[in-house]
């Protein structure tokens, strides 16, 4: 007799409940925290992945050529980022019913599952076998071993065609498995030290006509006041706190990715992306510092915003410059193991 799903059919029940919610297009992000934060307790305690409150992160995460692959713990927290959850949820779903098709289920690959599998986790709950089939891969064996017990307990496993052990940025598509849906989340605020560049050349040159989940990642420069980024703290949780206002001086976007970004550096075979120049402005307060912008376009209406997740934190500009004013700063973006922009700086 095939083994017993560890899941209770209540949980499958509130998995499509959550999902629902998730999807509903007029429930703000806000308002979905709650059903989120339900959602990730129930994957974390159905889970034989231990998530201790306190771990080396850096264990077991793999160093490859094309960027740092986080361990498959540091990928299982990222479940607790709720905007994450919600936008990428979201966004893969309207990503998956433009790409349906009369000739079958849409494939849907998912690069960077790690051991919940959570971009298709929740969507798997509301489509079938025939709306949708995933292949997923990872390059840890640990985290494919985590997501299929995960998505079997489910009874999810018809979903997926395929478990997949390799490095996404290295990935050979069968000939007979061309996607119409690619999603991956293997990225780091302002595409630093992750392989999200290198994944994305590599499979979207391989799937010319899939959709790119997600499917523009900018990342743009300016001088602003990180005093006024901040709402202060709350100490009386009935005092309505007015937030923080930005204080700001776009100087502009210095990368891109997207489809078509990927298009225009076929044909280049060295370590290094064109990306944009700016120029900083004459004189300006000391108040501002220099900092990069995280903004990400999951795909149709879904959007992460400044400081909505990790991803979209601030990050200073590389080699922390001291900045005079009048300088002109050409960006370009570095391949290999520790991927990420660098400029060099004209007077």
């Amino acid at each position: 007799m095939p083994a017993r799903s560890p899941y209770h059919a209540e949980d499958l029940a509130t998995l499509r409940n959550i999902t629902a919610e998730l999807l509903h297009p007029a429930m703000p992000k806000s308002a979905l925290i709650r059903p989120v934060t339900e959602l990730r307790k129930l994957v974390e305690r159905s889970s034989l992945l231990p998530v201790p409150e306190e771990a080396d992160l850096g264990e077991s995460q793999t160093r490859l050529d094309s960027g740092l692959a986080i361990s498959p713990l540091k990928a299982a927290l990222c479940a607790r980022e709720c905007f994450r959850t919600i936008a990428f949820t979201r966004g893969l779903g309207a990503a998956i019913k433009d790409a349906r098709h009369a000739g079958g289920p849409t494939r849907v690959l998912y690069a960077g599952c790690g051991p919940y599998a959570m971009l298709a986790l929740p969507l798997m709950s509301v489509l079938s076998p025939r709306q949708a089939v995933f292949t997923l891969i990872d390059i840890h064996r640990e985290s494919l071993r985590h997501a299929r017990r995960v998505l079997g307990g489910f009874g999810f496993s018809s979903r997926v065609s395929a478990y997949v052990c390799a490095d996404a940025a290295r990935y050979r598509i069968p000939r007979n498995a061309i996607p119409d849906v690619v999603v991956f989340e293997t990225m780091n605020a302002a595409l630093r030290s992750e392989p999200q560049v290198a994944i994305a050349r590599n499979l979207m040159a391989q799937a010319p006509h899939a959709l790119m989940v997600p499917s523009n990642v900018s990342v743009d420069a300016c001088l602003l006041h990180l005093a006024k980024e901040y709402p202060p703290p709350v100490t009386d949780p009935h005092t309505n706190v007015r937030q923080a206002e930005s204080d700001r001086l776009y100087l502009g976007t210095v990368f891109e990715l997207n489809t078509r970004t990927v298009w225009d550096w076929t044909g280049i075979e060295g370590d290094i992306l064109p990306a944009g120049c700016v120029r900083i402005p004459t004189s300006f307060a000391p108040r501002y510092r220099p900092m990069l912008l995280t903004r990400i376009a999951v795909y149709g209406d879904s959007v992460l915003h400044d400081h909505e997740s990790s991803l979209n934190l601030l990050q200073p500009f590389p080699g922390r410059p001291v900045l005079r004013g009048g300088e002109t700063l050409q960006f370009h973006y570095r391949l290999g193991s520790d991927p990420g922009l660098v400029f060099m700086q004209h007077p």
